[in-house]
């Protein structure tokens, strides 16, 4: 459903596209990506990647997997390594209709948006590294290269219901060029919150009514449209 939202968008000219749905249990990433031309020169260990995918993170989430979300996020460096954050993840995990109250409790959502962002995308994308074998340079890589996408869109409650500066911030945070460790994440994306839950119902209206769908991706693309915020904001 979700992915057919996701290649209307591609196909509406967005150029490639991912989209990354943070859940309470889960965080899915979809994308449409076409296949690095310079797969040629790569290791022979690479296999061939779709250019149309999802993977499901089943550890990685805002409510039910919210401890294993802080523990994924402080092995990739993402989030600070505090009492405050673990005792606020395990608060989640067992009463899962939480909702904050003040804006520490908000920050303490962002951090976990910002962990289950990062992790999943990485995961997705997988990283690119320079070896050698025999003398000779080698190239080794894992998952998609997602360094060339145009629109990252995030999808998900945590998301929909926070600030328009917080929940382009949390995408923002998984994008950037020369990442460390290799990561082929999205460089310069432009941003976009699927803040009235668009994809769905486009992907459910793709089949019989394509002209509906085409035009709520363009809604959510338009809705989209201010330029994403400095990563060093």
């Amino acid at each position: 459903m979700v992915l057919t939202a996701v290649e209307l968008l591609a196909a509406a000219g967005s150029g490639e596209v991912v989209v990354v749905d943070v859940g309470g249990a889960t965080t899915d990433v979809h994308s449409v990506v076409e296949p690095d031309p310079e797969d040629a020169g790569l290791s022979r260990e690479v296999v061939a990647t779709l250019p149309v995918s999802r993977t499901v993170e089943g550890d990685l989430g805002m409510r039910w997997s919210a401890v294993s979300t802080v523990a994924e996020g402080l092995t990739a460096g993402l989030l600070p390594d505090t009492e405050e954050l673990r005792a606020a993840a395990t608060l989640r995990r067992e009463h899962p209709g939480f909702l904050p109250a003040d804006d520490r409790e908000s920050h303490d959502d962002e951090l976990l948006a910002t962990a289950a962002v990062g992790v999943a995308l990485r995961r997705h994308a997988g990283r690119r590294q320079v070896g050698y074998d025999g003398g000779a340079r080698v190239v080794r890589r894992s998952g998609k290269d997602l360094r060339r996408v145009a629109v990252l869109v995030g999808s998900g409650g945590v998301l929909r219901a926070a600030a328009p500066g917080t929940a382009l911030r949390v995408l923002a945070s998984g994008t950037g060029v020369d990442v460390p460790g290799g990561w082929q994440l999205p460089q310069d994306p432009h941003l976009v919150v699927d803040v009235d839950y668009l994809m769905a119902p486009a992907g459910l209206l793709a089949r019989r009514h394509p002209r509906a769908a085409r035009a709520l991706v363009r809604r959510l693309l338009a809705a989209g449209a201010a330029p994403p915020p400095s990563l060093g904001a």
